[in-house]
């Protein structure tokens, strides 16, 4: 009863992609933006081009490291996944987006075995 609760309730929601302003970064917001298009449109791999991008211009983009993160899972490049999630986290340590996020803690071997059975998710 409380697993289903847990699991309902969003406690374990799939992350999505994070959007940043524009303000200091535009070339880099825009194809960070492009991404996340591409990846709720199930194009992993161009969403994946697209946040790289946007890490060349900018390479201390947080959420272009987490968006890159999401978008390698999809393509099943777990190890390249994990370096990005780490990367987010370094970046970002106080955003609960990232490091609360479930696949973010199955990468780096943080969640729980609950979480972990859960989520669906595994440590990869």
């Amino acid at each position: 009863m409380v697993v289903c609760a847990l699991v309902t309730s969003g406690c374990f929601r799939q992350p999505v992609p994070l959007a940043i302003l524009p303000m200091e970064e535009p070339k880099a917001a825009a194809l960070n933006l492009k991404g996340i298009d591409r990846y709720h449109a199930g194009e992993w791999e161009a969403s994946l081009a697209s946040f790289q991008s946007a890490l060349r211009i900018n390479p201390l983009l947080v959420e272009a490291h987490f968006n890159a993160a999401l978008a390698l899972h999809q393509l099943d490049r777990h190890k390249e996944a994990a370096q990005h999630f780490q990367r987010a986290g370094e970046l970002d340590p106080e955003n609960q987006s990232i490091t609360g996020s479930t696949l973010y803690r199955n990468h780096l071997g943080v969640s729980s075995t609950l979480e972990r059975h859960l989520s669906g998710g595994y440590r990869y």
